[in-house]
């Protein structure tokens, strides 16, 4: 496929495209590097089809006190003291759920979705937990989900649009949203004049980097090299 031909808005074709490319290249690394994506594919629920990475979070069990400071909500949960063991939430401790090889350990899923009506593409944010210790809600993001250094451009002013709760349009459950209001804006910075040249793909890429490291999601390095950048 060609340049992106509207951009920064995708056609459904192209974001198809964007999607089944990033998919291709990421199963053919050998070896990706340990803490970066566990799976990526493509969920398909009719007539929706969204693009999925998942990948596990150390930060979901060790939340830092500036995490915990950052807790808008004022509701900050309460950190053990130094010598306690506790788990997430006062749980007690669990070396077997907490194990990186559990299968209690949480993951966290990004779904990409294109927004049928800013026609860019939009996060939501889920952590999958057996044990339920990660609710939806604007705590959890604070504490667990959301890097400090971009706390100011995710409220409702800042360059991302704003990060809140909201129900995932395909599965109808509580996850995290970051808004598209002003993506449009933050992909035309991005490109640097170079926007008649770029093609899904790379649009994707540069779609992850600007919008998904706040919470957590970036692109793997070798997969970057890969594709020669």
């Amino acid at each position: 496929m060609g340049c992106v031909a509207f951009f920064p808005h995708l056609s459904d074709a192209e974001f198809q495209s964007a999607c089944t490319t990033l998919i291709r290249s990421y199963a053919s690394l050998p070896n990706p590097s340990p803490g970066n994506w566990i799976s990526v594919e493509t969920k398909c629920l009719h007539p929706q089809t969204f693009l999925r990475i998942t990948k596990e979070h150390s930060l979901l069990l060790s939340p830092s006190p500036q995490r915990a400071e950052q807790d808008q909500s004022g509701n900050v949960p309460s950190l053990p003291d130094e010598g306690e063991s506790l788990g997430v939430y006062g749980h007690e401790e669990d070396p077997e759920a907490l194990s990186p090889s559990s299968p209690a350990t949480p993951l966290i899923h990004y779904d990409i979705i294109l927004s049928p009506t800013y026609r860019v593409p939009t996060l939501y944010v889920h952590i999958a937990d057996p044990l339920h210790r990660f609710p939806p809600t604007m705590s959890t993001l604070y504490t667990h989900v959301l890097d400090p250094a971009y706390i100011n451009q995710t409220k409702g002013s800042g360059v991302l649009g704003g990060i809140t709760t909201a129900d995932h349009p395909v599965e109808a459950r509580p996850v995290f949203f970051v808004h598209p209001c002003r993506t449009a804006e933050v992909m035309l910075a991005c490109a640097g004049g170079k926007e008649k040249d770029m093609e899904a793909w790379d649009y994707l890429v540069m779609w992850i980097g600007a919008m998904g490291k706040a919470v957590g999601l970036d692109v793997p390095k070798e997969l970057v090299v890969r594709q020669g950048r």
